[in-house]
């Protein structure tokens, strides 16, 4: 039972969209850009890994969907996954609906470095397929009634190029375009559900690998890591 928000997409990307996009320089040692808190740089993230995630990703929210029949039970597998923390699932109802290879893959879950790279389920695989096709995610939510969104978003430093391409993939995904309130340097792409944000990481991937090198990287990471070359 995958939660779903009363949500119509805007698929056009904004006009006041500004295509903003950070230098090596503007880069930060040891936090996120934006001021957005408890958040780090995820930069050039290699093509596998990101395939990876986002396919790690969709088996944990096909796992959530048979097990969860409420959005209160969605919520605590979801956490459990992201945390690892799987002794909490004999407390709950949905833990007797789990089948073995489930209960197998919550001990995997629990036994690796945290599978979503520490982000939450629905929104981690497309914060690091952006990053993949050379986009800087910035900020990302899979949505909380009393959160700071309540729909899946992922914020990211977007230039045109990129926007334009992605356009009629987050179109096709059911997802859409968001500028938020004193955050106009982003691009916020959102959507309904993370089986739509999922969706869309997965195209984006598919796309990108079978498209060659579509965009050269904005971000030097040799740049970035010689600040700490002693």
């Amino acid at each position: 039972m995958i939660p779903v928000v009363n949500y119509v997409p805007d698929f056009g990307i904004p006009q006041e969209a500004s295509f903003w996009m950070p230098t090596e320089d503007e880069i930060p040692d040891d936090e996120g850009l934006g001021c957005f808190r408890d958040v780090w740089m995820i930069l050039n993230e290699p093509l596998d890994d990101a395939r990876r995630i986002v396919d790690t990703e969709t088996t944990l929210i096909d796992l959530a969907d048979r097990a969860a029949l409420s959005s209160e039970e969605f919520e605590a597998i979801a956490r459990i996954i992201e945390t690892g923390e799987i002794d909490e699932l004999s407390s709950l109802p949905a833990g007797a609906r789990f089948s073995v290879q489930e209960v197998e893959m919550m001990d995997w879950v629990e036994s690796i470095e945290p599978p979503l790279g520490n982000l939450e389920l629905g929104v981690s695989g497309l914060a690091h397929a952006l990053s993949a096709i050379g986009a800087v995610p910035v900020a990302s939510c899979r949505g909380h009634i009393k959160g700071w969104s309540d729909k899946p978003i992922v914020y990211a430093a977007v230039d045109e190029p990129r926007a334009q391409w992605l356009q009629l993939l987050v179109r096709n995904s059911g997802c859409g375009f968001h500028i938020g309130l004193n955050r106009e340097e982003f691009l916020a792409l959102e959507g309904p559900s993370i089986r739509h944000m999922n969706r869309l990481a997965q195209t984006i991937l598919t796309l990108f690998s079978e498209g060659g090198n579509v965009f050269e990287r904005w971000i030097d990471l040799d740049a970035i890591d010689s600040r700490y070359e002693w």
